[in-house]
């Protein structure tokens, strides 16, 4: 679709000032106009994310009490396994829906050992040891090796967004090590019966931290849509092996406005192909906890007061998925 630019990240690991500049401009419009771009010569192997996908299915073929038994035990973010029909994400928006049909396993960095940030209480959630599950075998393995592919892109990423900035290539380099950041195998499972009325894979929301680095379905047909900025929504469906990329609420936040966090949601396929299931491979980069999030230099216009007060980025995501819960116990 023409409303998501494709976009050549190779230029990010060379040395071509004026390829790396005009990489930086093509950012800086897709991130005003709508918030994604699509990413080509991101240079992950294609074998590990075919092995990402094989391992990940295995796991959600695995019995519903092996699954379950890797449920995060209370005061755990971002670990673990999470069943379909337990989260709703466009509550995060103040809208009511059905829950989303989607199932998770999620893992943060391997090394956090729950001691980071001692300072800080609500960093505790972020950093908690990853929860493996017994089998399939090699999935450990094979997570580990993803994420790692993943920390190394997003540093990348946001190198882009340092040029696209006119800042220094490294200006986030030192924000984002020892960063709280999730991957997330999404499993769109086969539906029995069809969708309640108003239930979507993945209702309509926002995301949360700085960027989003998503593999489609290997099969296509993934259902994402974003919304344009006359509340339609267009559907995204990038070449093969190639990422979509979107910011969220904080890099927002952090350019002072300039950069727009979209609305997206992932819907039900047409006809009876709910009865076939999906998995697309999240990974969603968070920065440091004591990361300091106030307008970037160049975002505030001359005469002008920044648009939101500072803060922490581990702080505000805390904020926010705390409000996301409360809601839903309400």
């Amino acid at each position: 679709m023409t409303d998501v630019p494709i976009i050549d990240l190779s230029p990010i690991r060379g040395g071509d000032a004026a390829a790396i500049a005009a990489l930086g401009a093509q950012v800086d419009e897709a991130c005003r106009r709508i918030g994604f771009l699509i990413v080509e010569g991101h240079a992950v192997p294609a074998a590990l994310i075919a092995e990402f996908r094989r391992l990940s299915f295995a796991f959600f073929d695995l019995p519903e009490e092996e699954r379950m038994a890797l449920r995060p035990p209370p005061g755990t973010m971002l670990r673990g396994y999470t069943p379909p029909e337990t989260n709703t994400l466009a509550r995060s928006r103040g809208v009511e829906t059905p829950p989303d049909f989607r199932s998770m396993l999620s893992i943060g960095r391997p090394e956090v050992t729950g001691a980071e940030y001692p300072q800080f209480e609500g960093a505790r959630p972020f950093y908690r040891p990853n929860l493996w599950p017994a089998r399939p075998d090699g999935l450990r393995d094979a997570f580990t090796a993803y994420f790692r592919e993943m920390e190394r892109l997003a540093a990348e990423i946001m190198r882009a967004f340092a040029a696209a900035l006119r800042l220094d290539l490294r200006f986030f380099d030192d924000k984002i090590d020892n960063h709280f950041s999730a991957l997330h195998a999404l499993h769109y499972g086969a539906q029995p019966t069809p969708p309640r009325e108003g239930q979507l894979r993945a209702g309509a929301h926002s995301d949360f931290g700085s960027l989003t680095i998503l593999m489609p379905p290997a099969e296509g047909g993934m259902g994402l849509e974003v919304q344009r900025p006359d509340g339609s929504f267009a559907p995204v469906e990038p070449p093969p092996g190639a990422y979509v990329i979107n910011i969220g609420d904080l890099m927002q936040q952090w350019t002072n406005d300039r950069w727009v966090s979209t609305v997206h949601r992932v819907v039900n396929p047409p006809g009876g192909a709910w009865a076939t299931r999906r998995l697309s491979i999240g990974f969603f980069c968070h920065p440091n906890y004591d990361a300091p999030v106030a307008a970037l230099p160049g975002t505030v216009p001359a005469g002008e007061a920044p648009r939101h007060a500072p803060v922490l980025a581990g702080e505000y995501m805390h904020a926010k998925i705390s409000a996301v819960r409360r809601q839903a116990a309400a």
